[in-house]
């Protein structure tokens, strides 16, 4: 594994398929040196008659994707007290328009994943995505599937729920979203 141990880019691409052991993984993780996350939430969003910004449009073509959106990994969000803040890159309609499941995803999200991911750390410190080497996302997949990041994400959730009930109580009113 010493092979992808090397952190010289900031994004790594997820692409769907199959492993059961982290050296596959490791070699099905590819570095893209050249992606570029979007610059605001609206940016990733298509709009017609507006041209996306370059490493939107780059991003749609490589990945096939209709749209850019990130969300940071469950457990390892700004709320939380790691330094490391994992962000996943996708498209925002993959449940509609990618077909192949990605199990390094769904791993990573907690629920269904299909198609392209691409992934980033963020340095809590800098606010920049810090370079990250293929082992390093692969570890963090591998540890997420056996289990590993229960307390963490437990935890998120506990903190969560302690800030929705100091909403409530001054006066703030959640609503229910029922599709």
């Amino acid at each position: 594994l010493e092979d992808y141990t090397s952190k010289t880019a900031c994004f790594i691409h997820i692409p769907p398929g199959d492993f059961t052991r982290k050296e596959q993984l490791c070699q099905m993780l590819e570095e893209d040196p050249d992606f570029e996350a979007p610059s605001s939430t609206a940016a990733g969003i298509v709009s017609e008659g507006e041209p996306p910004e370059p490493g939107v449009m780059r991003a749609l073509e490589k990945y096939k994707w209709s749209s850019v959106t990130s969300s940071f990994i469950p457990g390892y969000n700004p709320g939380g007290g790691s330094d490391d803040l994992w962000r996943l890159f996708f498209d925002d309609n993959f449940l509609t328009s990618q077909k192949e499941p990605n199990r390094a995803a769904r791993a990573l999200l907690g629920y269904k994943s299909l198609g392209s991911f691409v992934v980033s750390c963020v340095n809590r410190g800098t606010g920049i995505e810090r370079p990250i080497s293929r082992k390093e996302v692969a570890d963090l997949i591998m540890r997420r599937q056996q289990g590993g990041d229960a307390e963490r994400i437990s935890r998120e959730h506990e903190d969560q729920r302690a800030r929705m009930e100091a909403f409530s109580k001054l006066g703030g009113q959640t609503v229910e979203l029922d599709g």
